[in-house]
């Protein structure tokens, strides 16, 4: 009699219950993989598109190894391989190793649309509860206690032979959750070359595991189920029967990795979250080639020990069509009932069937139809024609690609390395005057009643500059206008998308690229002072002036006519007060203020950005780079005149064509101007210039405590602190390319290869070496061995 009582299907997960999209700095979740038979994790968290980061490396294939340590844990819980005992045993080190090779072969898959190799640093067997973590049914715990014991046994350095950039924990215990003990593995999503969090958690079924370790491998590497929303609404509905769906019958060896699999892993290679993969290892465990089933270690009785305990044994009346296809294992004690699990549990590939056949992929097939095939490396396909403009004007983006197809590497052989996706600009011609820049208009897609006040009233979207990081200056940041609201509307704005509003760089696939005033890419054309591009600055003139006077009440200071580029008006506290009493204020023509509140913002004026430092910092700071749209006057708010006296500085250019005279002081007094208290105040110095000429680097400045006379004082709030230090740069470095190896010197015993290494420029030409990061680029030579002599 034949029956399945073990069938546990995966469950909606313990923690799918709040996804972190466009939230770069929300906390990682576990996840937790269940389904008894074949269950996988389940990622908490997901990512609309992988967060990104400025790196030049993004339409480039290179080759990644993961470097893992494997923590083999049998105490308490009895392993049908090893008996407990202070070294490792051999048979325990075999089957970790085994179920590593056999995730390898999955990673080294073309479907993945990356080369991915799978390296073990080291196994360590944990037989002492004392000394290893603290494992329990809760999975989501032993993930957390795991991750952080490990940390001590990863040597710091990259160059360390033993460092490593994941750990793995293989146990036999089974993780219970809300819906039953259906879990199989935990991992956290997206964390490779997170030294604190790049773990998973698996427990060790048998040959099984090694699917669930591809599929956690899968989920640091930031791959979510196949049937996350992002992934159904971009390729539709993936099935079941891929590495990443959140529970499959059997494997679709044919293409083991989803569309939407590839896609996450290439979002988050491109962005540089995987950097720490690009060494070559120093040291690695050899991984079996041998199929698991021919081997001692995996005999059919032993196969369902693995699975079900050691009183198990194989089924002796199999029927034809179960032969390879399906595992049936009983009691050792001969009871009638055979069991299995899940309807989809073949036997191990290499294990002798009938005829004096190999199993293979659950059929049975003659030896001679499993001989070893020779590997076969892939090729480059010729270039797609290419694609469409992402805008109409204004200088867009379109993308070439190619595939590794030309040959598809096949038995092993390697995955393609090079530039897969090549980009050009395009409808460079600038866009008519409408007075709406193309991010204000991406913003402005989201004006809809779907976002009101509490009164009702529909929200207004323009662009948000202020207080975004450099690093997240290509994602859709919207204000409400008039408001300290805002949203990331997008992960990515429409590629050709300016970087900012100071700067001539594009947005390209997320990140931000040098282009010129011409809209192309890598062009370095730049605008001059009089905001003509590539002109030499002789068709404007400078208008400068200063305010050292003032009276109680609104004081003019300027009118800058429209057409005013490189405006900069500072007003500098007096004896590095705050609050001196002196405030800058801008009105248009109509009478209307533009500067509201104390801290710093973007003033929105037909499309041109005026950003201001906010009145909170010892250097009132009005800044543009772009002409000016239309007249505005600039005034100082006196309040205290007769303290302290303003130091107002102001500078512009106009076109020689355009009449200007300076206007005498005129004095408007305001009634409503109340007199603030005078405390001890934070006093702010300038911004430093950025620590790294290219990267991310830091910029600093000083914060002190002064009375209302200058002096030094401790009476200040430190709640309200200013930060003193800010990220800064987008400019990215020169990095390090390494071509293909070459073949080994020696065709038998020890021989040496070689590789070329080129510094790279982010437009990606190649530059002098001594323009890249020293220490110099990874090794060029290693020593080799193709077989014994």
């Amino acid at each position: 009699m034949k029956s399945s009582p073990a069938v546990r299907l995966l469950s909606a997960g313990r923690c799918w219950a709040k996804p972190w999209c466009g939230s770069p700095t929300a906390p990682f979740r576990s996840s937790g993989c269940g389904g008894k038979g074949q269950r996988m994790a389940w990622p908490c968290g997901c990512s609309a598109w992988p967060r990104t980061v400025l790196k030049e490396q993004q339409c480039w294939v290179r080759r990644y190894r993961v470097h893992s340590i494997v923590y083999g844990n049998v105490a308490g819980t009895p392993h049908p391989c090893v008996e407990i005992s202070p070294q490792l045993s051999p048979l325990l080190q075999n089957h970790v190793l085994t179920l590593m090779s056999m995730a390898a072969r999955i990673y080294k898959h073309p479907s993945l649309k990356n080369a991915i190799n799978l390296v073990v640093v080291k196994v360590l067997v944990v037989d002492e509860e004392a000394a290893g973590p603290e494992v329990s049914d809760n999975g989501g715990l032993t993930l957390r206690n795991f991750c952080s014991w490990q940390q001590q046994f990863n040597p710091p350095s990259d160059r360390h032979p033993e460092h490593y950039d994941t750990a793995i924990l293989l146990t036999r215990q089974d993780f219970c959750g809300h819906q039953g003990c259906d879990t199989l593995g935990v991992a956290d999503i997206g964390t490779m070359c997170d030294r604190n969090k790049s773990c998973s958690v698996i427990e060790d079924e048998g040959l099984q595991a090694a699917y669930t370790l591809a599929h956690e491998l899968g989920h640091v590497l930031s791959m979510p189920h196949d049937d996350s929303k992002t992934c159904e609404r971009l390729f539709g509905p993936l099935g079941k029967h891929h590495m990443m769906a959140p529970l499959f019958v059997h494997l679709n060896k044919s293409q083991p990795w989803s569309p939407c699999s590839a896609m996450y892993l290439t979002e988050f290679l491109d962005g540089g979250h995987g950097d720490c993969l690009l060494d070559a290892p120093a040291q690695a465990l050899s991984l079996p080639s041998e199929l698991p089933g021919r081997g001692a270690l995996y005999s059919l009785d032993q196969q369902c020990q693995q699975i079900f305990g050691k009183d198990f044994q194989h089924c002796p009346n199999t029927t034809e069509e179960d032969i390879c296809a399906q595992l049936w294992c009983r009691t050792s004690s001969g009871e009638p009932l055979c069991h299995t699990k899940n309807g989809s549990l073949p036997w191990a590939d290499g294990t002798p069937c009938t005829g004096g056949g190999l199993c293979w992929e659950g059929a049975c097939l003659p030896q001679d139809a499993l001989q070893p095939q020779p590997a076969v490396d892939g090729g480059w396909g010729a270039w797609s024609p290419w694609g469409s403009c992402s805008r109409t004007c204004g200088g867009g983006v379109q993308f070439s690609h190619r595939h590794c197809d030309h040959p598809r590497p096949q038995h092993g052989g390697r995955y393609c390395e090079g530039q897969r996706t090549r980009y050009q600009s395009c409808h460079t011609d600038e866009c008519p005057q409408d007075g709406k820049s193309f991010r204000e208009q991406q913003c402005e897609k989201y004006n809809s009643y779907n976002f009101t006040d509490l009164e009702g009233n529909q929200l207004e979207w323009v662009p948000k500059y202020a207080g975004v990081s450099p690093r997240d200056r290509c994602k859709l940041f919207c204000r409400a206008r008039g408001r300290s609201e805002f949203k990331v509307f997008e992960p990515k704005v429409i590629d050709g998308t300016l970087c900012g509003p100071e700067t001539l760089s594009i947005c390209v696939h997320g990140q931000c690229i040098k282009a010129g005033c011409d809209h192309v890419v890598g062009s370095s054309k730049k605008l001059d002072k009089c905001g003509v591009c590539g002109g030499n600055g002789s068709t404007c003139r400078k208008i400068s002036g200063s305010l050292n006077r003032s009276k109680y009440g609104y004081n003019d200071i300027v009118t800058i006519p429209a057409g005013a580029t490189n405006i900069d008006i500072k007003q500098r506290s007096h004896r590095g007060v705050r609050h001196d009493g002196n405030y800058l204020a801008l009105r248009t023509l109509e009478g209307r203020y533009l500067l509201h509140g104390k801290m710093e913002q973007d003033i929105l004026i037909k499309g041109t950005i005026l950003k201001y430092s906010g009145s909170m910092t010892t250097l009132e700071r009005l800044q543009s780079f772009r002409q000016l749209p239309e007249p505005l006057t600039v005034q100082l708010l006196t309040i205290a005149s007769e303290v302290f006296p303003p130091k107002v500085k102001y500078t512009f250019f106009i076109p020689k064509d355009v009449p200007f005279s300076k206007q005498k002081d005129k004095e408007k007094k305001s009634a409503n101007v109340i007199r603030p208290m005078l405390t001890s105040q934070w006093v702010l110095g300038d911004w430093s210039e950025c620590s790294k000429t290219c990267g991310s680097g830091w910029q600093r400045r000083t914060v002190e405590c002064r009375d209302v006379e200058g002096q030094p004082s401790a009476t200040c709030d430190r709640a309200l602190k200013p930060e003193d230090i800010k990220p800064c740069g987008d400019i990215l470095c020169p990095l390090w390319r390494m071509g293909p190896w070459s073949p080994c010197s020696q065709t038998c015993g020890e021989g040496v290869r070689t590789r070329n290494a080129s510094c790279i420029h982010y437009t990606g030409t190649v530059i002098a070496p001594e323009k890249c990061s020293s220490p110099g680029p990874p090794p060029a030579t290693a020593t080799c061995l193709l077989r014994q002599c």
